[in-house]
């Protein structure tokens, strides 16, 4: 996937792993009758698990690569002045990752479990309750003044005031800089949950009652606070070579210049997978043979069907199982942004000599690009699929 590629380079070097693979202890209740009586069980377990992240991060970031071997000087020389220089190579590179999250949190499948059972006549009342909150804040705020310079410099080479037969031969001059700044970046999956079950049985006359309750809420929260200044230049000089005031058979040779920038910005980037909660209610009553309403309503209810005191009910059963998940995500973000390509295998000059000059330059090739990702989310919610998408890097 792009975008996972995209996110986890960041993760992976300075991410915060959330990684709550939470199992949290169970509640079980069971009550047991033989023969005849009541039996009553009661079990609730809810669980209540808050994460606040707070990530401020400021970076004042410099990266350089120069290599000169231009830069030489001649003058009030006898004949056969020569500059010959080698080739030149500059190539900067900066990687600026900050606050970056990586959270994952599961729970297993246990929960609240009631059971109520009465072998022969009597009464069984269950109640299981699960009703578990999970809260998530992240804010993130970052400010980020990034340069990556690459230069080669083998010209600006000078000769004056010489005799005869002055040569300046450049080698060529290859400057790279290449800059990715991710900002921002949340990844967070959420899975599993927990489940609310009751079982109300009677072997033979009386009554069952069975009630579960499993309701969770999900909320997560976040805030991205980005401001980047960056620049990418490389620079790549065989050229701005000058020959002035000198006797005949002055030459200039330049080598290839050849320079390359790129810069790809990913800020605020949000991914949130909300995947299959699992988790439920079940509730489960049995009576084995009459229930107290058997032969047309309960005595004390005036036989009227449908009484709900205690000691009147027959067999029922309630489950309930409501789930809120609320996302929200707020961004802001301030970006200026230069790359820059500067190949430079022209500028050279010759001036006041006398006869025999010439300047023969080499290729010289400047390519920039930039990729800037800014505010992006993906929201996940029912299933544990990556989004498809992203934005391709740049690159040279």
């Amino acid at each position: 996937m792009k975008l996972k590629k995209t996110i986890a380079t960041g993760a992976a070097l300075l991410g915060l792993l959330l990684n709550s693979g939470i199992a949290f202890a169970a509640a079980d209740a069971e009550a047991t009758v033989g023969d005849d009586g009541d039996s009553s069980s009661y079990t609730e377990d809810n669980d209540y698990l808050k994460i606040d992240v707070d990530n401020h991060g400021h970076v004042d970031n410099l990266d350089a690569g120069v290599g000169v071997s231009g830069a030489n000087f001649q003058d009030g020389n006898d004949d056969d002045g020569e500059i010959l220089t080698g080739d030149a190579d500059g190539h900067g590179t900066s990687d600026n990752f900050v606050n970056s999250t990586m959270g994952e949190i599961s729970e297993e499948e246990e929960g609240s479990d009631a059971e109520a059972s009465v072998g022969e006549d009597g009464f069984a009342d269950a109640e299981a309750y699960d009703n578990d909150v999970l809260k998530v804040y992240i804010d993130n705020w970052a400010e980020v003044d990034n340069l990556t310079l690459g230069a080669a410099v083998s010209g600006l080479n000078f000769q004056y005031c010489n005799d005869d037969n002055n040569v300046i031969d450049t080698g060529d001059s290859d400057a790279t800089a290449s800059a990715l700044n991710e900002l921002n970046s949340t990844w967070l999956a959420i899975s599993g949950g927990h489940t609310a079950s009751a079982t109300a049985t009677v072997g033979d006359d009386g009554d069952a009652s069975a009630y579960a309750e499993d309701n969770d809420y999900f909320k997560v929260k976040i805030d991205n606070h980005a401001d980047l200044d960056n620049a990418s230049i490389a620079l790549a000089i065989s050229g701005g070579n000058a020959q002035f005031g000198n006797d005949d058979d002055n030459e200039i040779t330049t080598g290839s210049s050849t320079a390359s920038s790129s810069a790809n910005n990913y800020l605020n980037t949000s991914v949130v997978m909300i995947g299959d909660l699992g988790g439920g209610a079940t509730a489960t009553s049995d009576v084995g043979e009459d229930t107290a309403l058997a032969g047309g309503g309960c005595a004390e209810c005036g036989g009227q069907d449908g009484c709900h005191e205690d000691k009147c009910l027959s067999s029922d059963a309630e489950a309930y199982d409501n789930d809120t998940v609320k996302v929200y995500v707020d961004n802001n973000a301030d970006v200026d942004n230069t790359s820059a390509a500067i190949a430079v295998s022209g500028g050279n000059v010759q001036s006041g000599n006398d006869d025999g000059g010439s300047i023969d330059t080499g290729a010289s090739s400047g390519t920039s690009c930039s990729n800037n990702t800014v505010n992006s989310t993906w929201i996940s919610i029912g299933d544990n699929t990556l989004p498809e998408g992203g934005s391709e890097p740049c690159s040279l």
